[in-house]
């Protein structure tokens, strides 16, 4: 597939160039909070965007796939927009210790949050259901991890999603011998880009 550009995408771009100025985003939760809430009166996701993020379900229907949309150039954060099958789910994970805003562009998903140290290395802390144009923020510590699920047993979901940083790898969490989850290292998958991307 050609890159192609969305309203939605450009209008991250813009806000984040404004909201980081020269500086990185501090992951303390006010700092995360108030990029947060300015990225949410931020983003227009369009009807023409909707019907390109369309094709691209259409063309991948039974494949969960992420798309490059942004790897800014002093690698201060990466933008990816994620396709979601019906009914997929992804294994728990964590972000390499990153920040993240994860946005509902289509659809419905739920997200299971947990914490890592207890005897099965995992402890389930709580699960947020994210509906259309609803999104959530994390402080992405070493701590935490999360799963997250398309609700949807007929229709595709697809999420918007920003990154304190370069993130090309993290860790997914099997279940290993006696229920224990075992982190298993990465690497972050990208099937296509998105608009002119900014190389790291």
């Amino acid at each position: 597939m050609s890159p192609i550009d969305l309203d939605v995408t450009r209008s991250v771009r813009a806000y984040m160039a404004s909201c980081l100025g020269n500086e990185p985003v501090s992951i303390e939760r006010p700092s995360l909070d108030r990029v947060h809430a300015g990225l949410r009166e931020a983003v227009w996701y369009s009807p023409k965007d909707r019907r390109a993020l369309r094709a691209i379900c259409d063309e991948h229907p039974q494949q969960f796939t992420r798309w490059l949309y942004e790897c800014e150039r002093d690698g201060r954060y990466t933008g990816v927009i994620m396709v979601w099958p019906a009914g997929y789910a992804t294994p728990i994970h964590d972000h390499a210790g990153l920040w993240g805003i994860e946005m509902v562009l289509q659809g419905t998903l739920s997200v299971e949050d947990y914490e890592l140290g207890d005897e099965r290395g995992l402890r389930h802390v709580g699960t947020t259901v994210l509906e259309e144009g609803q999104s959530c923020a994390f402080l992405g510590t070493q701590g935490h991890a999360h799963r997250c699920t398309n609700l949807s047993a007929r229709r595709a979901a697809v999420t918007l999603h920003v990154y304190g940083g370069l993130l090309d790898h993290y860790r997914n969490f099997d279940v290993g011998r006696g229920g224990r989850y075992v982190p298993v290292p990465t690497r972050a998958q990208v099937d296509g880009r998105i608009g002119a991307t900014h190389a790291h």
